[in-house]
């Protein structure tokens, strides 16, 4: 995004497909991540097609809320089948209040759900310190059109030049702790590339 002033990396694991979200839709981009990743494992051809549709529904759900990063996991896990997980890198202009775009200010307007018995849904909200530094830590399961293990963690960026916000979900809710387990060990790899803008 021309306005977000310093570059940022994150890691994901190897085996999932990381994506430029704006060429994502507008070239032959997925197509050629598929087939480099089936000539590597032939045992995912007869998927190639899933697989392709699955990347660009996230590419363009990526799109159509603005993320300047995204990235997808389709694992096959024995006993459970094809596994699904998804990371978005959204940057918004935050709060027009400098004070508040501090990690208290954000964090103070999440609001925190306790497991209840009649729906999956909660929230968990706090505070963490990770490479890019101190960050609003959002976890739970959402509940919508499609249930969701989701964890964010939401950032300021460096300047004042608002908030970066990296968004994991996976609708496999009998992999909530394993999953939560991953999303915090790729956000945890957040670093800013380029914090002066130079």
């Amino acid at each position: 995004m021309a306005d977000l002033p310093c570059g940022f990396t994150v890691r994901v694991p190897e085996s999932w497909y990381e994506f430029d979200v704006w060429r994502a839709g507008r070239t032959g981009d997925l197509a050629r991540l598929v087939d480099a990743r089936v000539a590597a494992a032939p045992e995912l051809a007869p998927h190639r097609s899933v697989l392709l549709k699955v990347l660009r529904e996230v590419a363009d759900l990526a799109g159509r809320r603005g993320a300047v990063f995204g990235a997808a996991m389709t694992d096959h896990v024995e006993d459970v089948g094809t596994v699904l997980a998804t990371l978005m890198a959204l940057h918004t202009a935050g709060s027009p209040d400098p004070a508040g775009n501090t990690v208290e200010a954000i964090a103070s307007g999440v609001i925190a759900i306790p497991p209840q018995r009649n729906t999956p849904a909660w929230r968990d909200v706090g505070i963490v310190e990770i490479d890019a530094g101190r960050a609003v830590r959002v976890t739970g399961v959402e509940s919508g059109e499609i249930e969701a293990v989701t964890m964010q963690t939401l950032i300021p960026v460096p300047g004042g030049h608002g908030v970066l916000d990296l968004v994991l979900t996976s609708p496999h809710l009998s992999l909530t702790e394993p999953m939560l387990d991953l999303f915090d060990a790729i956000s945890a790899t957040l670093a800013w590339s380029d914090p002066q803008g130079e």
